[in-house]
Parts: structure tokens; C-alpha cells; sequence
């Protein structure tokens, strides 16, 4: 959920290599991800087969190579040029029947890497830029659920960001993050915005669901200490979960070195064990349902 410029510069001090696809296995491809560097990240680092072989659903794998893509938004992924890119998937694997999207991250970067938007914009023109993004994102989905070999859309959520740790390291990068003085609960508030559209745009549109993932690292690592999970369906209670005043925590992330400096990840990629948490998440919620091995039949005894 970063710029182009510099994702492969942050992916590198991250550890991922953009090579680590190349090799994979090929299986029974399932899941098409589709989106932005979250979702890159997921590919790349194969933490989708990580998740679901956790599970107990071996086997099952993903493809995202053309789809998961650094730094596009969901006014791109709205637009018939990638639109074309998720069909020309989709007729390379016809087994594919899932998407998972993580999308609409990069919309609201846009937006508030460099200006507050609760002292320059209006509620009623924050409300009116959330709403389109959001639109965006219908507009993918319903897209995706168009195409007949589609069964399910499954948007990945976004955790909380930590804007003071992306202010810093990504100004080492040449990069402006500054959110104009805006407090992490401001930026939170941004996140959960479009978010919570994301949820009920799910609720009402049959095939698709949400995976609501605030707040899942937070209780995982206790930090904040009593963070609450994130809720689920059908309500989401609660929503947001954990603490909004609050990051994700830095063990969400990896440790990283710039300029002779160690900082906690870049404030924006948590690390692939995080990602695979997430994943679970959806796991669970979803795609276990759907490709979980069927329980093998009892013997019968010999007379």
C-alpha cells in the first residue's frame, strides 16, 4: 500500500524478493489475489499457501502475478484496462473461483499523506471522498462476481497503519508522508471511513464478504493490553477492534535498517507472519467453508 517508486525498495529491505515467485509449484490454483502492495505481499511471499496449509487446507494455492500490484488504487482496478488484466487471469486459470481483494489502501494515502483532512476538507467532503472510494471498490467487485466462474469476492480489510514510523523512514526514501500533523486516531478514522463501507458494501451484495482486521494485531501481541479482537459476522462487533487510538504494534512488523538506523518495518507492510494472521482471519471466516478437505468416512468394521 505504497507508492511505485519505492515499493521494490521497501519490499528489498524487507526481505521479499520479487524473484520469490518464479519457482512455485503450480497446484490447484483457487484464489486470485487482486490489489495492492498488501496483496503483492501475499504473493510474493506465498503466505496464502502458508495460511492455508496451517489450516489443514494443503493443496490449495493462489495465483496474483498480473493482479497484485505495489501501489494501484481501486479508481484503477475500476477502470476496463484492469479490468481486462483480472479476466485475462481468470481464462489462464479456470479453476479459479475466489478473489481475495485488498484494495483502496492507496486511495486514502493519496489523500492524507500530505494534508489533514479534518482541518482543510469539510465532514461533508470527507464523507463525499470516502464514498467514491468505496464506489470504486463496488464497482470492482461486482465486476469480479460478473465473470460466471467467480463464486466468491472476499475483501481482505486493512490493520491500523503507524504514521509516525512511515513519516520517518519514508522520508529516507524521498517520500513525503507527513499527514500534516494529523494524530494516529485521525489517520485511524480514515482507514475505518472506508473501511466500514467496504463492510456493508459485503452485507448487501450476495458473493461477497469482508474480513474485518482492525485491531488483530493489537490482540495478538496485547499492545495496547486489552485490545479487543476484531469482530466478525455477521455484525462485526466490534468494529473497529483494538484500540483506535492506537498502531499496530512494532512487532507487527519487521525490523529494518535505513541510513544506520533500526526502525519497526515502515509503518505501512507488516510482516509476512502478520500478514498470515490476517489471512487466517479470512481463513477462517470464508475460504475454509469452501476448500476445506472433506472429513474422511469412518471404516466400517470387518463382521
Amino acid at each position: 500500500m505504497v507508492r511505485r517508486v519505492f515499493l521494490g525498495a521497501v519490499l528489498a529491505v524487507l526481505g521479499v524478493s520479487f524473484a520469490a515467485c518464479a519457482p512455485c509449484a503450480r497446484g490447484d490454483e483457487r484464489i486470485l489475489i487482486v490489489g495492492d502492495s498488501w496483496a503483492q505481499g501475499i504473493w510474493v511471499g506465498r503466505v496464502m499457501e502458508a495460511a492455508l496449509a496451517e489450516a489443514g487446507i494443503p493443496g490449495v494455492t493462489s495465483v496474483g502475478e498480473k493482479t497484485a500490484l505495489g501501489g494501484k488504487r481501486a479508481d484503477q482496478f475500476a477502470t476496463r484496462e484492469y479490468q481486462k488484466k483480472i479476466l485475462a487471469e481468470l481464462r489462464h486459470y479456470p479453476t479459479v473461483d475466489s478473489i481475495h481483494l485488498i484494495i483502496g489502501g492507496n486511495d486514502i494515502l493519496g489523500r492524507i499523506k500530505d494534508r489533514n483532512v479534518f482541518t482543510e476538507w469539510t465532514e461533508e467532503q470527507r464523507e463525499r471522498e470516502w464514498d467514491t472510494i468505496a464506489a470504486d471498490v463496488e464497482k470492482i467487485v461486482r465486476f469480479c462476481l460478473e465473470q460466471p466462474q467467480v463464486k466468491h469476492v472476499v475483501i481482505g480489510g486493512y490493520d491500523y497503519l503507524n504514521p509516525d514510523t512511515a513519516r520517518e523512514v519514508l522520508a529516507l526514501l524521498g517520500q513525503s508522508f507527513t499527514f500534516d500533523g494529523m494524530t494516529q486516531r485521525q489517520v485511524n478514522d480514515c482507514l475505518i471511513a472506508v473501511e466500514r463501507r467496504k463492510m456493508e458494501l459485503a452485507k448487501r451484495i450476495e458473493g461477497c464478504e469482508y474480513v474485518h482486521n482492525f485491531g488483530l494485531a493489537q490482540h495478538t501481541h496485547d499492545t495496547p493490553p486489552g485490545a479487543p479482537a476484531p469482530g466478525g459476522p455477521p455484525d462485526y462487533t466490534p468494529f473497529p477492534g483494538g484500540n483506535p487510538d492506537h498502531p499496530m504494534p512494532d512487532a507487527a512488523f519487521d525490523r529494518v535498517e535505513f541510513a544506520g538506523r533500526t526502525f519497526a518495518g515502515d509503518g505501512i507492510h507488516p510482516s509476512a507472519a502478520t500478514h498470515q494472521r490476517m489471512l487466517r482471519n479470512a481463513i477462517d471466516q470464508c475460504y475454509a467453508k469452501w476448500y476445506a478437505p472433506a472429513p474422511a468416512a469412518a471404516e466400517t468394521p470387518a463382521p
